[in-house]
């Protein structure tokens, strides 16, 4: 890197341009948005931001689908206790069971791949807070009625629902455990 290119690095050596963990503690989990659209640039960018997660094996055993269209959301909401309201849009995260096995075996298949797919989450969600859009993870539907609805092959298992659009009010910061609470020092209890 030139040393007249503007960019900073701080005591770690790494960017300054804006510290992550701000971006991650600033983050909050959205559940009701305004009626403005989320573009389909957005939306790519956001499944974009996924695709670059760490990945066991390098398997990327993931699949997205995104859905828009009001009437199709208004179906899944049918199947998701935990969703009240049409969102902007819908990240289903998936995961290709067959993909995950190929490059891991059972372990790739039944658990690597899931922590995959959550690992994609975590980047989708930074990057819309990051383009001012709000996001909330969701576990909560009918596995199977969302296979049927949305005609996945059998291999792939819908894991994660991501709603996002812009929030109409961020949500305070919930209670966090403290540091000294939950870390550990070269053993279990271990102080410094």
């Amino acid at each position: 890197m030139r040393r007249d290119s503007g960019i900073k690095r701080n005591d770690w050596g790494a960017l300054a341009i804006m510290d992550l963990l701000d971006v991650i503690k600033a983050r909050r989990s959205v559940r009701s948005f305004t009626d403005e659209p989320v573009s389909e640039d957005m939306l790519r960018r956001l499944v974009e931001a996924g695709c670059w997660a760490p990945s066991g094996s390098n398997a990327q055993a993931w699949e997205f689908i995104v859905i828009k269209d009001s009437k199709q959301m208004k179906k899944v909401l049918r199947f998701s206790p935990g969703l009240f309201e049409v969102p902007a849009a819908m990240i289903f995260v998936c995961l290709d069971k067959n993909r995950a096995y190929a490059k891991g075996g059972e372990l790739g298949r039944d658990l690597m791949g899931l922590f995959d797919v959550a690992m994609a989450s975590q980047n989708i969600l930074l990057q819309a807070h990051a383009m001012g859009l709000g996001t909330c993870v969701l576990k909560g539907f009918d596995q199977e009625a969302i296979h049927v609805l949305l005609e996945f092959p059998e291999n792939i298992s819908p894991e994660l629902l991501i709603i996002t659009g812009y929030p109409k009010k961020i949500p305070n910061a919930p209670r966090r455990r403290p540091l000294e609470e939950v870390i550990h020092w070269e053993r279990w209890g271990g102080g410094q």
